[in-house]
């Protein structure tokens, strides 16, 4: 008898709706004060690496959106900042990450380091678009790119930290709850390609 994963044949997901679901409640952490939740220590970015990664992608960037909503909304709330464009391009850098490199894989040094890529990329992306947003004065030339960059390196641990652990959490969790009580969301591991050697029957 195989061992294999099943192939999903099914579009409706209940438990892994219900991970990304946590990940949406979860955006609410956002209201805590600083004493309590380290700078920029969040699951949104593991959100949009899990969902992309284990839902369609439709329903995953609605997953994303419907998030960030609730953070921008409460960041909103607390502090009075509005959201910048760039931010969201730097989050759907997560969907496209886990949509592109970890659909059909449950290796951890894989999700590792796509979370640690993607944090990267969202420093880079999210701090270039404050530099063009002038939120502090830095001033339009390289130097003051690389100042805004300097002053963002305490928000990056935060980032980081919570990437790796929360896309941890999300992708562990799914594999022992599909193992144990959702066999049909077991994710269709991709099989190693086969070597034919045509000159064997030769």
């Amino acid at each position: 008898m195989s061992d294999e994963p099943p192939v999903h044949t099914s579009t409706w997901k209940p438990m892994t709706l219900a991970l990304a679901g946590a990940g949406v409640l979860a955006a609410w952490s956002t209201l805590l004060p600083e004493s309590v939740r380290p700078w920029n220590f969040a699951a949104l970015g593991a959100v949009g690496l899990f969902a992309s990664a284990r839902l369609r992608f439709v329903q995953a960037i609605a997953v994303l959106a419907l998030a960030l909503l609730v953070k921008d909304v409460c960041i909103f709330l607390q502090y009075g900042w509005r959201p910048e464009p760039l931010s969201w391009v730097a989050f759907a850098v997560y969907a496209l990450l886990g949509y592109k490199f970890l659909r059909h894989t449950e290796s951890p040094l894989r999700i590792g380091s796509a979370a640690v890529a993607a944090s990267l990329l969202f420093f880079l992306i999210s701090n270039f678009g404050s530099w063009l947003a002038q939120s502090l004065p830095y001033g339009y030339s390289f130097a003051g790119l690389l100042d805004c960059y300097e002053a963002a390196v305490p928000f990056y641990r935060g980032t980081l930290l919570s990437d790796v652990l929360f896309s941890g959490a999300f992708f562990a969790l799914h594999a022992v709850l599909s193992r144990a009580f959702f066999p049909a969301e077991r994710v269709a591991l991709a099989r190693p390609i086969q070597v034919i050697d045509e000159g064997a029957g030769w």
